[in-house]
């Protein structure tokens, strides 16, 4: 009799403790978290396999964009200001579209809509093509959260 209530006394011990929630877990952070929860800056190009590129090459204005830090704040609105005098340098809007694979860019210098191809609050790599030595080729920008 006394195994028996042992045994159903660790059977029961066992059910609650294995249905107990696990309050360490986090929950899931959306894109949308994700990106409007620091500043932005940008660490560096590469090629879709991970070749580092010199933004010095590229045309235009896209030579430019690592020279600035990034907010992408909740109103839709994305603010860039320069790395060095924290002066701001242009605004325009942002989103999130096709199922939060593309992120929509539209301010001075850097307008698009870029694929997401990695996007948490410690990294973000965005992809789009780029004129590079004359040729349009894919490019990663890597952006880390400004410390």
């Amino acid at each position: 009799m006394t195994r028996i209530k042992l045994l159903f006394i660790l059977i029961l011990s066992l059910s609650i403790f294995s249905c107990a929630k696990d309050s360490t877990t986090d929950p899931a952070v959306t894109k949308t978290d994700a990106i409007k929860s620091t500043e932005w800056i940008v660490d560096g190009f590469t090629l879709a396999d991970n070749t580092p590129i010199d933004p010095a090459l590229f045309a235009g204005d896209a030579k430019f964009i690592n020279q600035l830090t990034y907010i992408f704040e909740n109103t839709g609105i994305v603010r860039s200001y320069d790395k060095i005098s924290k002066q701001p340098a242009s605004y325009g809007t942002w989103g999130l579209s096709e199922n939060d694979t593309k992120l929509d860019i539209n301010i001075q210098g850097f307008k698009g809509t870029f694929g997401v191809i990695e996007l948490s609050k410690q990294k973000m790599i965005l992809r789009n093509n780029i004129k590079y030595n004359n040729t349009e080729i894919p490019v990663n920008m890597v952006f880390l959260p400004l410390k």
